[in-house]
């Protein structure tokens, strides 16, 4: 660990003690790694009597709704706060509805583990080198000494099994698994979360992971693969842009392929766009260029929606393996 980082989780740990009413919020369209982050985090506080509200601006996604303590997590803003957190977001934009009150609060903190530009709150608690940001919830709460609970366990070995893709990714470390070891030694049911996490998929999941799967166009001799999925399909089987989170992933295990992207079509007419690559290819600077972010094998942004927008991406692609 660099000393500035261990300063940063001191300073962190110092002030949420010193606080009293504290929120957290996740990012827009949560994935696994921002949720368990949130809910850990969370239920760790609750458990040291602080006032706590954790807010997700898009709620969260039904294959999470298992998490223990996700039926507390709100999808508005309520009374005032000493302390504001963010977790696993690398820009204010990622905050959506939230943004403008959040920043609004004078003690705020970034808990993140991506390089990024926009620095947007007054302390920062930041480890590039960590699987997700579920390890340095763990340090957190560890310097507070508060007791990881199975609850708390739970929510943190989920985020990082999804950020690290279930120990697939290169972002993995020798430090990762000794944290998992000392989440598994607190009481999960590894096979229970595993079985919600990534087995239980709803027909609706299925019936767009199929629909984009089918739409899939290959660019650069099957190097570079998308599928585009647009308002109309969701709203055809009512899913939402969580039920196509792991197409992605699908994609780029495709043998041949070295960078993958999946195109949605969001209510407000822009389109999130989640990429994928083999190693050394670098799609976090692809994200950068649109106002997004990640990691060098997985990375998104958003954009507003057009065709001329989709294959800009697609042309930086295959620009990228060729």
């Amino acid at each position: 660990m660099s000393e500035a980082y261990v300063k940063s989780i001191k300073t962190a740990a110092k002030a949420i003690k010193a606080a009293d009413r504290i929120l957290i919020t996740s990012h827009i369209n949560p994935d696994g790694d921002t949720i368990g982050s949130l809910l850990a985090l969370g239920l760790g506080l609750l458990s040291i009597d602080k006032r706590v509200v954790m807010v997700s601006p898009d709620g969260v996604p039904p294959r999470y709704q298992f998490l223990p303590g996700s039926e507390l997590v709100l999808t508005d803003i309520r009374g005032k706060a000493d302390i504001g957190i963010a977790v696993d977001c690398g820009s204010s934009h990622q905050l959506g509805k939230f943004a403008k009150k959040f920043q609004s609060i004078r003690e705020t903190f970034q808990v993140d583990h991506h390089d990024f530009a926009d620095s947007f709150c007054k302390y920062l608690v930041v480890d590039a080198n960590a699987a997700a940001v579920g390890e340095i919830v763990f340090e957190l709460l560890q310097e507070m000494n508060v007791e990881i609970t199975p609850m708390i366990a739970t929510n943190i070995l989920t985020s990082i099994i999804v950020d690290t893709g279930s120990f697939r990714f290169s972002n993995i470390r020798g430090k990762t698994f000794r944290i998992c070891a000392d989440l598994l030694d607190s009481g999960v049911d590894l096979k229970h979360l595993v079985e919600e996490a990534y087995w239980k998929k709803t027909e609706t999941t299925v019936r767009l992971e199929s629909a984009c799967i089918d739409r899939m166009k290959f660019e650069r001799n099957g190097k570079v693969v998308w599928s585009l999925i647009r308002q109309p399909d969701f709203k055809k089987v009512n899913g939402t842009m969580a039920d196509v989170d792991a197409v992605a992933d699908d994609l780029r295990a495709i043998e041949g392929v070295k960078a993958a992207a999946v195109f949605r079509e969001d209510e407000r007419g822009n389109v999130r766009i989640s990429l994928r690559s083999a190693a050394g290819i670098n799609v976090a600077e692809v994200a950068k260029q649109f106002g997004g972010g990640g990691h060098y094998n997985t990375a998104g942004c958003l954009i507003p929606y057009s065709m001329s927008n989709v294959n800009k991406v697609i042309k930086i692609l295959c620009t990228l393996v060729s």
